[in-house]
């Protein structure tokens, strides 16, 4: 467990100091260096917990490169329309509600693709991982970007604030074997 909530504040570093400083040459080699080091780490805890052999492991790794390059695009795509709606919306501006309709299809959308990207990702990995080894990789990536998001929540709080993110318990999980 302690893998995932370094791999989880690793994750939250990249995206906090991406966002709060703008992607320059060595932020961006940083950021791409810490994401190396998480889904290496991922990558090992997932080998583990699913008792992959070398050939699953190697077909996970490069079906969930793919995927996650298509879902990085949704997601910029979709932070650009939440930045253009909030931009739209801002109080004592008269909202244009034909762009704000388009921005809320682009939204909708967008999710649909994500969601549509899992789908045909686990269709992908059911050909080289039963039922049951699907599900465990499910959970272990939904428990890593549960974490992830809430570290970052954490330091945007306590960077708004200006305090010390507040310390949590260390988070206790059951192997899934």
């Amino acid at each position: 467990m302690r893998k995932l909530v370094l791999l989880a504040g690793l994750v939250a570093v990249a995206g906090g100091r991406l966002g709060a400083q703008g992607v320059t040459d060595r932020t961006g080699a940083r950021a791409e260096m810490l994401r190396q080091r998480i889904e290496a780490r991922f990558a090992e805890r997932v080998r583990e917990d699913l008792g992959l052999d070398s050939a699953q492991s190697v077909r996970l790794r490069a079906e969930g490169a793919r995927f996650a390059a298509d879902r990085r695009e949704l997601q910029g795509r979709e932070r650009a329309a939440r930045q253009a709606m909030a931009a739209a919306l801002r109080p004592g501006v008269a909202a244009d509600q034909d762009s704000v309709s388009r921005l809320i299809d682009e939204l909708l959308s967008t999710r649909a693709a994500y969601a549509e990207s899992y789908r045909s990702e686990m269709r992908s990995l059911a050909a080289f991982l039963t039922p049951v080894q699907r599900a465990r990789y499910l959970i272990l990536r939904e428990r890593l970007l549960n974490l992830a998001q809430t570290v970052r929540a954490e330091r945007l709080l306590g960077a708004d604030s200006g305090a010390a993110p507040a310390r949590r318990a260390p988070f206790r999980q059951r192997r899934l074997r």
